[in-house]
């Protein structure tokens, strides 16, 4: 996009492809220098300065003042907020006759929560059927470390990258797992068994369970949850109920990857 008027059709495809790439790498990480950019578009460093150039340009690309990394800028904040908002709205609608049937089979909430790179926010909820009912806040930034749904994209990242949340874990009850070498350990048994939960993690009396959605690519990019006090999803949960949740993920997968 920034390469010289006189290229060949090659040239300018490659042109392209790196800009792109580039866009992408931006969009998917907080900040990237330089080097780290050539290296994953296997591209020259001043080429690639001369991309981030006409991106700042244009507004989308933002570069630290008095630093050689450079960010997400306005305008792709704006496209992945008009894109999200369309994504969000067609994977509810996917997913939301699939939580009706959970809802209609079982007594507890169930939610659908999505990927916002590395946040999870509750997008859907059904709410349960006992008498003292649970609400959620919707498009609220969850926790990551103590919520069922928000240790599913933990798992991703520390299975892809090799990195858990930095600095202090904040404590909400008790049994919030703080301790970074407890929180792998959970996060191994989580990625084993394909499912997460989080008993009395954020608040004392309530379970939840997780199951991934994850769209053509196998990215993860959604999460199904049941919800409920201790009482109704003890430490323990029921294997009907943690197999129907598996499977509302997976239906809701395989209508994405239509």
């Amino acid at each position: 996009m920034s390469e010289p008027d006189e290229k060949t059709p090659e040239e300018g495809v490659r042109a392209a492809r790196v800009a792109l790439r580039i866009l992408e790498l931006l969009a998917s990480r907080e900040d990237l220098g330089v080097s780290e950019i050539a290296r994953e578009t296997d591209t020259t460093k001043p080429r690639v300065f001369r991309h981030l150039r006409t991106l700042v340009s244009m507004g989308y690309a933002i570069q630290h003042h008095g630093s050689d990394r450079y960010a997400r800028g306005p305008k792709l904040l704006a496209l992945a907020r008009v894109i999200g908002q369309s994504t969000e709205d067609g994977l509810i609608e996917l997913a939301r006759p699939v939580l009706q049937r959970l809802h209609e089979t079982f007594d507890h909430s169930f939610n659908l929560s999505m990927v916002y790179g590395d946040s999870v926010s509750i997008v859907e909820s059904l709410p349960g059927k006992a008498l003292v009912g649970i609400t959620v806040r919707l498009n609220q930034e969850m926790p990551l470390h103590c919520t069922a749904a928000g240790k599913l994209l933990l798992v991703e990242r520390w299975r892809k990258e090799g990195r858990l949340p930095h600095g202090k874990l904040t404590r909400f009850t008790p049994r919030t797992i703080v301790e970074p070498g407890d929180l792998e350990q959970n996060l191994e048994t989580v990625s084993q068994r394909g499912w997460a939960d989080a008993p009395e993690e954020v608040v004392l009396g309530i379970n939840a369970i997780s199951a991934p959605v994850r769209d053509h690519r196998g990215e993860l990019v959604a999460m199904v949850s049941a919800m409920d006090s201790i009482q109704f999803i003890p430490f323990e949960p029921a294997e009907k109920l943690v197999e129907a949740v598996k499977e509302a993920a997976v239906g809701i997968s395989a209508r994405l990857a239509m």
